[in-house]
């Protein structure tokens, strides 16, 4: 299928330009950073176990997991614009999808094949990464988190949000504006999930509903809240359920209704990068 064969060359050209080597360099170094910063944690537990309980300690675990969730989703957000970014928009201006459309090429194809391909690499490198940390942690602690398989799928819809994003302004504006544009969005989408804690706290109606639209307009915010959730032991849920305003925990994940509507808003986003697509000379 042509889509197949472009998402694969949108893969094979992640690897030509070296940036899957870079990272990959890049997560090793951050890994084994944090491994060592576990055991450091770890052992300093064990010198003090007088004081410091085995519960103690795994509520201070699982708080590190969720702020390295927390880094780990915004240099995610940022890889997911800037590689999706240039996707079209780089290939209109080097001249590349004027060789190509000319021939018996769909434009939808070539739309779809890099989001596709853009999308296996990005999930596949949330669950490598997320799977390897997780390990890691366990190893040196004996700590892990509830549910991981879940929260990476979490982590995974909130970067295929961006992708979808990123990509569908790629095809009418240039890659820095794009890149730009998209990371902000992620970020307000964030602080709206943390607006709405303040809000539920001090209920305020109005600064709610606020919230709930800049949800529903940028679902990552909401992947966001689900990923943390699912990262939460019960012990933390329960505490953080007694504290009025915590911007780093949640208390309930996504509903079903919200996880229909990201996944209807990455195909109408797409749907209209195909329709804006098709209506652009190149």
């Amino acid at each position: 299928m042509p889509i197949l064969i472009f998402a694969n060359l949108a893969i094979a050209e992640l690897v030509r330009r070296r940036v899957i080597a870079a990272v990959a360099v890049l997560t090793a170094a951050c890994i084994a950073l944090t491994g060592w910063a576990f055991s450091k944690l770890h052992q300093y537990a064990l010198a003090h176990a007088a004081t410091i309980t085995r519960g103690d300690e795994a509520m201070a675990n699982s708080m590190q997991v969720i702020l390295l969730a927390h880094m780990f989703g915004m240099v995610l957000a940022v890889g997911a614009a800037f590689l999706a970014a240039p996707a079209i928009a780089s290939d209109v201006e080097s001249g590349v999808a004027l060789a190509i459309l000319p021939r018996p090429v769909r434009r939808v194809d070539l739309l779809l094949g890099k989001f596709l391909g853009l999308a296996a690499v990005t999930i596949g490198f949330v669950f490598l990464t997320g799977g390897v940390e997780f390990a890691v942690v366990h190893a040196v602690t004996g700590y892990s988190p509830p549910h991981p398989i879940e929260a990476l799928s979490y982590i995974s819809a909130g970067a295929v949000v961006l992708l979808a994003l990123a990509l569908a302004g790629s095809t009418r504006f240039s890659p820095i504006a794009v890149g730009i544009v998209a990371v902000a969005l992620y970020g307000v989408s964030w602080i709206g999930q943390v607006a709405d804690a303040v809000a539920a706290a001090y209920h305020n109606g109005a600064i709610r509903t606020a919230c709930t639209i800049i949800s529903l307009l940028i679902p990552s915010g909401g992947m966001w809240r689900g990923a943390i959730y699912n990262l939460e032991p019960a012990m933390l849920a329960a505490v953080s359920a007694q504290v009025s305003v915590n911007p780093i925990t949640v208390t309930s994940p996504p509903t079903q209704a919200y996880l229909i509507w990201t996944a209807a808003w990455v195909v109408a986003v797409l749907a209209g990068a195909v329709a804006a697509f098709k209506r652009r000379d190149v």
